[in-house]
């Protein structure tokens, strides 16, 4: 039996739908910390709110060599809260299913290149303007 058709067999006997879990908990986490960049860099209210979720984090505050990462420590949590609950969430649903993981790739790309552009101030702009 070759490589490529005793993976083939494994996968067939294998639910693939924790692998899928996991590849698209990170397009939700990179979303997650998309959304709290480009609102709390709208509000000031939004930013002190975010900015308590990651006071935890060292280099937070403080004006050490590097200064601090402020508001940012924040916008980190909260992706990362996202990612683990997303994860969780889409491990407890998929964990017995098996789907294509040609087809999930191809849809994680593209999140994350969608996602990614939107990190660029101009296109942001655009795509955030129902946000005041």
């Amino acid at each position: 039996m070759t490589q490529q058709h005793s993976t083939a067999a494994i996968l067939d006997h294998h639910p693939t739908g924790p692998i899928i879990a996991t590849l698209m908990a990170v397009p939700c986490g990179e979303f997650a910390l998309l959304l709290a960049d480009k609102i709390s860099n709208r509000s000031k209210m939004v930013e002190g709110w975010v900015f308590s979720f990651g006071k935890w984090m060292p280099g937070a505050t403080g004006a050490g060599p590097g200064g601090s990462i402020g508001p940012y420590s924040g916008k980190e949590t909260i992706a990362f809260a996202v990612w683990l609950l997303s994860w969780a969430v889409l491990h407890g649903a998929l964990r017995n299913s098996s789907m294509s993981i040609a087809k999930s790739i191809k849809v994680f790309l593209i999140a994350m290149i969608v996602i990614t552009v939107n990190f660029i101030d101009p296109i942001a702009e655009w795509t955030f303007a129902f946000i005041k």
